[in-house]
């Protein structure tokens, strides 16, 4: 699992770098922090993506971006105070099976 995080001033460039996130299947569990389960493949392409946003003439001195990876110890000690994100099963890995 990964946790992915930003703080970018241009809402154009914020709203990009969400999409992007999205597309590669990161659930959003804050407003500008997003997890989820990635393979080696769309880790790289994240990373691709986020470092072109880095040199995007948007990104300004003071935004910044962090991934991180979570290991099993940390997930499993997680703690979330008040709510719990939205679809946390899908993103913990607990629900494997989309019901419709």
């Amino acid at each position: 699992m990964h946790l992915i995080s930003y703080d970018i001033q241009n809402d154009s460039l914020r709203t990009k770098i969400a999409k992007t996130l999205i597309r590669y299947g990161m659930y959003r569990v804050q407003y500008s922090v997003f997890m989820g389960e990635l393979s080696p493949r769309p880790l790289h392409a994240i990373e691709k993506a986020l470092n072109a946003y880095a040199l995007h003439p948007q990104w300004t001195t003071e935004d910044a971006m962090m991934l991180l990876p979570l290991h099993q110890y940390s997930e499993d000690h997680i703690v979330f105070l008040g709510k719990e994100p939205d679809y946390w099963d899908e993103i913990s890995g607990k629900m494997h099976t989309l019901f419709l």
